[in-house]
């Protein structure tokens, strides 16, 4: 599979954020119409026209105005040919982490978090105008770099995504805070590093030192599902992600997932997907 690294010297001296018109690089770079994951975050501003997005073998169509989210390492695959008008911005996660000296920064954001939570966000053109502006000021600095334009481009991004998250907080009715709860950060860190190898409330609760119902009490409060939800939803994302990007057997699959058998991995992934493993790669690189 295409993977798409970030172009860290376009603009000659490294810089780790871009931002463009959609319409500028069409058929190249994060718009390629093959199937493709990059290593940094995008955010696509659909300010009119439609889309479409094959994400993670999930068909998803894009109307504006609306912005669409997508994380590092998501097999994607676009159909933009009526596209009017989108602005995209992407950025490597350390132009912010190591910035903030917060590693945990951009799993502060909901709309970052992958599982349930949507990748889509409508919005009306109010609020894309807001965004655009912003965005703007971001491709002039880019267009100018200054020695002092790495700080601006970083405070510009900052403004971005925290409006976002807001918006975002706001349209889906979410009433946590990850600010303010480190325990539900750590428990997402932890999911990524261990899922294959962890996969009950029991472990996780265990390395976070509380007990089972309190890990429970704060999921329900801050994602408004269970911790097994949770679980089992990492657990599925990971799967497919093996699945579509490399040529593992499922068998291999299976037993790199820590399923006893791979029928029980088979039964599994139909629980969560209504298709098998096999079905589920099938019909995402069909084309």
């Amino acid at each position: 599979m295409l993977k798409v690294q970030f172009e860290k010297n376009k603009y000659g001296s490294e810089l780790l954020l871009d931002c463009v018109d959609l319409s500028d690089i069409l058929d190249q770079g994060i718009a390629v119409k093959e199937m493709h994951v990059t290593t940094f975050y995008e955010i696509f501003f659909f300010m009119e026209g439609s889309s479409s997005i094959n994400l993670e073998g999930k068909h998803i169509d894009i109307e504006a105005p609306c912005i669409l989210f997508l994380r590092p390492a998501q097999p994607r695959q676009w159909e933009l040919s009526d596209v009017k008008k989108c602005m995209v911005i992407f950025f490597e996660g350390a132009f912010m982490e190591t910035f903030l000296k917060d590693h945990l920064f951009l799993h502060r954001l909901y709309y970052f978090l992958g599982g349930t939570f949507p990748v889509i966000l409508p919005q009306d053109q109010k609020v894309l105008s807001i965004f655009e502006n912003l965005l703007h000021s971001v491709k002039q600095e880019i267009d100018n770099l200054k020695n002092d334009s790495h700080q601006l481009l970083r405070a510009y991004l900052y403004q971005i995504l925290i409006l976002l998250n807001r918006y975002y907080t706001a349209h889906y009715d979410l009433k946590g805070n990850l600010y303010e709860n480190l325990n539900m950060l750590q428990f997402r860190e932890m999911l990524k590093q261990n899922i294959k190898e962890k996969q009950t409330v029991k472990e996780y609760a265990a390395l976070l030192n509380m007990n089972r119902n309190r890990l429970n009490h704060l999921c329900n409060e801050i994602f408004a599902k269970d911790a097994s939800d949770i679980i089992k939803n990492e657990l599925v994302e990971s799967c497919k992600y093996y699945l579509l990007t490399t040529d593992k057997t499922i068998t291999e699959i299976s037993y790199d997932h820590n399923f006893s058998a791979p029928s029980n991995f088979v039964r599994f992934f139909k629980s969560m997907t209504t298709i098998s493993p096999a079905a589920y790669r099938t019909e995402f690189i069909k084309d």
